[in-house]
């Protein structure tokens, strides 16, 4: 939205204010700068590292919305709608490598995306393009009736970014995030479980702006139940089912001088909840997950639908064992 275009702005003083509610509203509303971590990667079983081997996946991402909310919560009147749809080729590793009794791993991303969401505004028109990489590392802890994990990501400004513009694919600016997690098995067999992943996200001023991107909070999981049946061979097929959320708020508001004052420090927020199935098909070592999470309660943000479909092929398994 272009706030100078605007016709409310050459219809007379009074009436300038009896709008100026409104146009703070729409402002508010693009001032909220978004963070690196895109929330819904990850639910069920959030808090389990991956056995020891070598992984290659491909995660596709569908968040479509028209919808954004002010401050209080209420739906801002801006035009149009957008979808923004990422795909993402992973590759990792968990090792047998140990430290602190926990496996250590590695992961990078090369992802792609169309119509990135910079700021809370649906004036977003890109095509498909390579956006901003992140790679880390993981320590894991296997107990008996919990798994642990704890991270490390790094996200590097590899997308095109430049104030303003509206074909972004990137958001031109670092972030180190910093990741701990847990699986909880609530019974004996290890058949219910419920998880959590929290990430904490801490970003660099955007290049060439005064603006500082708030650092962002996320918890990622959910509640599920595993089912195994037979296959030949001694590994089963599992399959998961039950349902996956996430909550992302800033912790601390936007800053900068290129930020309207009284728009600074503003924080926003948003939920999801939905439903999520995952299998394991030992004989081509394949898992495949599908993830639907429609979004509510959203501040000073979009709110949408994340839907999320991934496939991981376990290229080498390094799991030793036992005599």
């Amino acid at each position: 939205m272009n706030h100078r275009d605007s016709p409310y702005l050459f219809t007379g003083t009074r009436r300038c204010f009896l709008l100026l509610p409104f146009v703070l509203m729409a402002l508010a509303s693009e001032a909220q700068y978004r963070g690196d971590h895109i929330p819904g990667f990850v639910g069920l079983q959030s808090g389990t590292q991956a056995p020891p081997g070598i992984y290659v996946g491909n995660l596709l991402y569908v968040y479509p919305t028209s919808t954004v909310k002010d401050d209080s919560g209420n739906s801002i009147s801006l035009p149009g709608s957008l979808t923004s749809t990422a795909d993402a080729i992973l590759v990792s590793a968990v090792s047998n490598l140990k430290i602190f009794c926990a496996h250590l791993g590695g992961n990078i991303a090369f992802p792609f995306i169309e119509d990135r969401i910079q700021a809370n505004s649906l004036d977003v028109n890109t095509g498909f393009a390579y956006t901003d990489m992140f790679g880390g590392a993981t320590l894991g802890w296997n107990l008996k009736r919990a798994d642990i994990t704890a991270g490390y990501n790094l996200y590097i400004p590899t997308g095109k970014f430049a104030q303003g513009a509206t074909d972004n694919t990137g958001l031109g600016m670092w972030a180190n995030e910093f990741t701990i997690g847990s699986t909880v098995y609530l019974d004996q067999k290890r058949l219910w479980n419920a998880a959590g992943m929290f990430s904490l996200e801490f970003n660099t001023n955007k290049h060439g702006t005064n603006i500082d991107v708030g650092d962002v909070g996320t918890v990622e999981g959910g509640l599920g139940r595993t089912f195994y049946k037979k296959a030949k061979g001694p590994i089963p097929v599992i399959m998961n089912l039950g349902a996956a959320g996430y909550a992302q708020w800033k912790v601390t508001g936007d800053s900068g001088s290129d930020i309207p004052p009284a728009l600074q420090g503003l924080k926003d927020h948003v939920f999801a909840l939905g439903p999520e199935f995952n299998i394991f098909l030992p004989a081509p070592r394949l898992t495949f997950v599908v993830r639907y999470e429609p979004e509510f309660g959203a501040h000073d943000r979009t709110q949408g639908h994340t839907v999320v479909f991934s496939v991981i092929w376990v290229a080498k398994s390094l799991v030793k064992h036992q005599p």
